[in-house]
């Protein structure tokens, strides 16, 4: 151990305070977490610490301090890479400076690997998106800018002149333009190593979602909210159930626009019926809200038509939000599901969906929950 090069995490500030002629108190507060941590060592360690630059070996380090003991010396550096305040030079991967700071992060905070495998992880990941409107194309934006190099995109609707105000990947002569194409030049213009696999077509009932998500999905978003997302979700995550890959429910739709989505991956959450027996519970008296119904038997009886223009006839919805509500619910959606995606064994499978309330400065949390009585799937 003696005769490797270590450097202090990138992440820390060090402060010294004198406790007594040789003896001082040193602090690591690591930036990313607020931790803090103390322990009063001799005036040498502190000396030692200061030149840990990646560029000497320890035992280099140590003999320009004067005479040390060698078994003091292992103990000290085993004991600050077990609490993740140095690392070893040569075993850093050569990093992408591009995601350097991130890199950082997640030496930080997913403690079970290095910061570089994290980032590694993260690239080799697929993610596929139904429905691509202004959170989930945030949501895109945020996990390419992360690293994720692979995506699927379905939607069948295009640009319209009211989307410019939410959705940010789209421009003015980007109208009458598919989402999914906006979207994919858009996810290509963050990152050319991107590669998209793209669907311009509806969810409907009778949908084969074979033959949009490949076995090789490590992760589907669904921005789906159409007819109602509760509806959309029970069939893509019964779906998903028996590929074993896991869904994350969009947020931020409807009236609940600053709100997180869920994890849906039983039997580690509740499955997807079990997150909609609570909602049933907690929301009978609501039902969705239409407006603008032009021809509400047509809608009826063409529902699953694709050669019916859908747009043209109704829009769902109506409440009225900013941009910066959407991309508050994507931020807010993209820091757990990255945290699931590098693989972190500290990931908390609490099933929990967060709200702030606006006019009271507030966030709510509201937790799935199994449905005991009757689910074999979550109980089983």
């Amino acid at each position: 151990m003696l005769n490797k090069k270590f450097k202090l995490q990138d992440t820390l500030d060090v402060y010294i305070s004198e406790v007594e002629a040789d003896k001082v108190l040193v602090t690591f507060s690591r930036m990313t977490t607020r931790e803090r941590l103390e322990i009063t060592t001799h005036r040498d360690v502190a000396t030692f610490l200061a030149r840990l630059n990646g560029e000497q070996t320890a035992t280099e380090l140590l003999t320009t301090l004067g005479h040390f003991d060698t078994k003091q010396a292992v103990t000290l550096l085993g004991f600050l890479q077990s609490k993740h305040l140095i690392y070893e030079v040569d075993n850093k991967e050569t990093e992408n400076p591009r995601y350097s700071r991130q890199i950082a992060y997640f030496d930080d905070m997913v403690l079970n690997q290095s910061g570089s495998e994290s980032q590694q992880k993260l690239q080799t990941k697929h993610i596929a998106i139904i429905g691509c409107g202004a959170v989930t194309g945030a949501m895109a934006e945020i996990l390419a800018r992360a690293g994720v190099e692979k995506f699927t995109l379905v939607d069948d609707k295009k640009v319209h002149q009211s989307d410019l105000h939410r959705h940010l990947f789209c421009r003015m002569n980007q109208i009458g333009s598919y989402k999914t194409d906006v979207l994919a030049d858009y996810l290509k213009r963050i990152n050319y190593k991107i590669e998209t696999t793209i669907f311009r077509e509806r969810l409907l009932p009778k949908t084969d979602l074979n033959h949009w998500i490949a076995d090789d999905v490590d992760l589907v978003i669904n921005g789906c909210d159409e007819p109602y997302i509760g509806h959309t979700s029970l069939k893509i995550g019964r779906f998903l159930q028996t590929k074993n890959i896991p869904m994350y429910v969009m947020g931020g739709f409807d009236a609940h626009l600053m709100s997180s989505g869920e994890l849906v991956f039983p039997p580690r959450t509740p499955c997807i019926d079990c997150c909609q027996q609570t909602f049933q519970k907690a929301l009978a008296d609501w039902k969705p809200t239409y407006t603008e119904v032009e021809k509400p038997d047509i809608l009826v009886k063409e529902i699953n038509d694709i050669s019916v223009n859908q747009e043209k006839l109704f829009d769902i919805g109506g409440s009225g939000g900013l941009s910066v509500m959407s991309l508050f619910s994507a931020n807010l959606s993209c820091l757990r599901i990255i945290q699931f995606l590098v693989g972190d064994v500290k990931f908390n499978y609490k099933t929990e969906r967060y709200e702030y309330l606006i006019d009271k400065g507030e966030m709510t949390v509201f937790e799935m929950m199994k449905q005991a009585k009757f689910c074999e799937l979550c109980n089983g």
